[in-house]
């Protein structure tokens, strides 16, 4: 079930107020629907049409035709409980059961999140998989459980690519001073700097507006999730660099897990391996969909040299990232992945 705030709750309040809101909404509107024994609360700040999104639509049938009922999801979309950070934050606080969330704010509250933040760190989706499937991914979800979170899965954002409102860029060069926005995350702005750009974090349910406004001239992310949020309408070219493969970690409420039975549990693990190889088979479609509809903007094909000189600029922010996420971690996943 996709709940929709009404607009008069969305002023200024807290999550926890919004969500309260939203739950008595919900109450009032749809009193003759039976609810689910555990219900979870999930929320995430893309679109309906987001892969992520769809996923948690597809979770939420399966939780309830396996356990007749029993369990099942309510999702609140587009940010209406709060950005990604506070996302991470609802959920250690139990005002939020369920999230996917782009990696690198999570990197905040486990450090060894931060190993994916390394630039050209994976060559294709195949091979990321392989990673966050194995023992280095596993081992970072795990890290979660002393922040009080359950890593559950590796859902796909998809690679990034840099996005400008109205300049081709092929070279480092061509980002000289660029006003540009970044997630809320140190090494992506130590990155960014160290091309050149002139980098700066901002929430992503505040971009689009930031954009429109020409408060940054750039941005990045996956070709898809531009579409889904609709930055072509404020963002003429997308530059294919790949330069980061970003995960949408899948997380959950330890207290919340707890609640359900051994059975419900069991049935629940299941249901989040199958949406997870569901939305991944939507995400490895979406960018070619997404591209295909975007007639408007401009896309730039590097060549490998020019991939190369971008690469050649980020080089020394590995020895940031051995720093924040632990020398051992990053040498394991530089070698898993070919790079060390």
């Amino acid at each position: 079930m996709t709940f929709h705030i009404p607009k008069q709750f969305m002023r200024h309040g807290s999550a926890p107020a919004i969500l309260s809101a939203a739950l008595l909404c919900t109450t009032i509107a749809t009193p003759a629907l039976a609810q689910p024994d555990v219900l979870f609360r999930a929320a995430h700040s893309t679109a309906t049409t987001s892969t992520g999104h769809q996923a948690l639509e597809f979770l939420d049938k399966e939780l309830r035709e396996k356990t007749e009922g029993r369990v099942g999801l309510e999702i609140f979309p587009s940010s209406q409980l709060g950005g990604e950070r506070e996302s991470v934050e609802n959920i250690q606080f139990g005002n939020v059961d369920l999230i996917f969330v782009s990696s690198a704010p999570v990197a905040s509250f486990a450090p060894a999140f931060f190993a994916f933040d390394i630039p050209f760190l994976f060559d294709n989706r195949e091979q990321a998989y392989e990673v966050l499937d194995g023992e280095i991914g596993q081992e970072i979800l795990a890290g979660l459980e002393s922040s009080g979170i359950v890593g559950l899965a590796y859902w796909e954002n998809g690679f990034r690519q840099l996005t400008t409102a109205n300049k081709e860029v092929r070279s480092p060069e061509d980002l000289a001073g660029m006003k540009m926005r970044t997630m809320e995350n140190e090494v992506h702005i130590a990155a960014w700097r160290e091309i050149g750009a002139n980098p700066a974090p901002l929430a992503f349910n505040e971009l689009f507006t930031a954009l429109q406004q020409g408060t940054f001239d750039a941005q990045e992310g996956p070709i898809n999730l531009f579409y889904d949020m609709k930055f072509n309408e404020v963002q003429k070219y997308i530059v294919k660099t790949n330069h980061i493969y970003s995960p949408w970690p899948l997380l959950a409420n330890p207290e919340k897990l707890a609640a359900l039975s051994d059975e419900d549990r069991a049935i629940f693990d299941q249901a989040v391996i199958d949406a997870t190889a569901h939305q991944r088979q939507l995400a490895a479609e979406a960018d070619t969909k997404a591209e295909a509809a975007m007639t408007e903007v401009t896309f730039v094909d590097l060549e490998p040299a020019q991939k190369e000189a971008f690469a050649a600029k980020v080089a020394p922010i590995v020895d940031l990232v051995r720093e924040k996420a632990g020398a051992d971690l990053v040498d394991r996943l530089l070698t898993a992945t070919g790079k060390n």
